[in-house]
């Protein structure tokens, strides 16, 4: 099987066992990875920087004992730092250029991610699209009509279209969750206080912006989340530490689960039918499977 066929069919964890096992190399999947995400660019426009040349490097040397060695990696234009990539934040202001990583990238890399871009982010995250001035629309790889949704819009994309199998995500109203959702991707909104956004930020708006990922397998959310949470010396608060590894709780069955839905925008804003029936779907669907359903207001205005 071609090393492209491999990078498009394994999750992260799949390539991280096929790395550690010998089957293939970091160098052929970080190859084959930049091959995709230049074939793939010019149709879904999710590349803001182009980190090639040191995800090549850092391909030839990574400790293949590492959980995820070798796995190609995208890392978002916003509100994360990478020591010495420029970060634009979607804008056309000029970028700044960190003189350090954030924490969460020290913890990808730790991990033995290889960081081949950064993907595009509508402009300072706004927008439940991503499209900005600064780098046109990105567009969905299932339909190029349609949007990946936003603001981790271009993470989405990048996964989406097999270039990466994971890929960082930010999400304070959505920002995780619809473009997963947009993309047929697992997004998983963490707790606030599980992954800390230092030194760039002790917090953001109040805690309710939340860094994890978008991937295309449930195991590889737990393991990365395994893998990254906690505090630093920086961080205000911490949400509890979880009892077990969230890997084994992914892996076995939940039972049956109490699910809260709202109905309402918590903007005030209409919603629109189309969603509505899509959420009376969901819900018909859980109930189906023995879960309890219960409509919920929110306690805030």
């Amino acid at each position: 099987m071609s090393v492209e066929r491999i990078l498009w069919e394994e999750d992260a964890t799949g390539l991280a066992g096929l790395v550690r096992k010998g089957e293939v190399s970091p160098v052929e999947l970080i190859e084959a990875a930049i091959a995709r995400a230049e074939a793939t660019r010019p149709e879904i426009n999710a590349t803001a920087e182009p980190l090639y040349e040191s995800a090549r490097a850092r391909a030839k040397t990574i400790d293949r004992a590492l959980p995820l060695a070798g796995v190609p990696f995208a890392i978002k234009d916003l509100g994360i730092a990478v020591k010495g990539v420029p970060s634009h934040g979607g804008s056309r202001i000029p970028a700044s250029v960190p003189d350090v990583n954030s924490v969460m990238t020290d913890r990808y890399l730790a991990a033995g991610l290889i960081p081949i871009v950064t993907s595009t982010s509508p402009e300072h995250g706004l927008r439940l699209m991503t499209e900005s001035k600064a780098f046109g629309i990105t567009r969905n790889p299932w339909n190029t009509g349609h949007t990946s949704g936003g603001s981790s819009g271009g993470a989405a994309a990048l996964v989406a279209a097999g270039v990466v199998p994971v890929a960082h995500a930010s999400d304070g109203g959505g920002s995780i969750r619809v473009p997963s959702a947009c993309t047929g991707l697992v997004g998983l909104k963490t707790s606030r206080g599980r992954i800390p956004l230092t030194p760039l930020v002790s917090e953001s708006w109040y805690g309710m912006v939340v860094d994890h990922a978008v991937t295309r397998s449930v195991r590889d959310s737990a393991l990365l989340l395994d893998l990254t949470h906690g505090p630093d010396s920086l961080s205000p608060y911490a949400a509890l530490p979880p009892k077990g590894t969230f890997a084994a709780a992914a892996a076995r069955d939940p039972g049956k689960l109490s699910l809260a839905v709202y109905r309402k925008s918590p903007l005030g804003l209409p919603i629109s039918a189309e969603t509505m029936k899509a959420l009376d779907t969901a819900v018909a669907l859980a109930r189906e499977g023995g879960h309890t359903v219960m409509e919920i207001d929110l306690p805030f205005i």
